[in-house]
């Protein structure tokens, strides 16, 4: 395995916990959130928390800000 290999590894295993995390709290929420309260319960700031948001196939962001969680819809 390479060095780029290792690295992504743990970067990939980094940025599950914090996407565990965001659904955790969209869980909590009832399905729908504000983006600061992902970016809090990641605790990753407003860019880096939209940008993984943007990679999460079963989260939608509204125009407005919310965050959404798709599952079971």
């Amino acid at each position: 395995m390479s060095i780029f290999d290792e690295a992504w590894k743990i970067l990939k295993e980094d940025m599950s916990k914090e996407k565990a995390k965001i659904i955790q709290c969209l869980k909590d929420e009832g399905g729908a959130a504000g983006l600061d309260k992902c970016c809090k319960a990641s605790n990753l700031s407003k860019e880096e928390c939209k940008k993984l948001l943007k990679t999460m196939n079963n989260i939608k962001m509204h125009k407005y800000g919310d965050v959404i969680l798709m599952d079971g819809l």
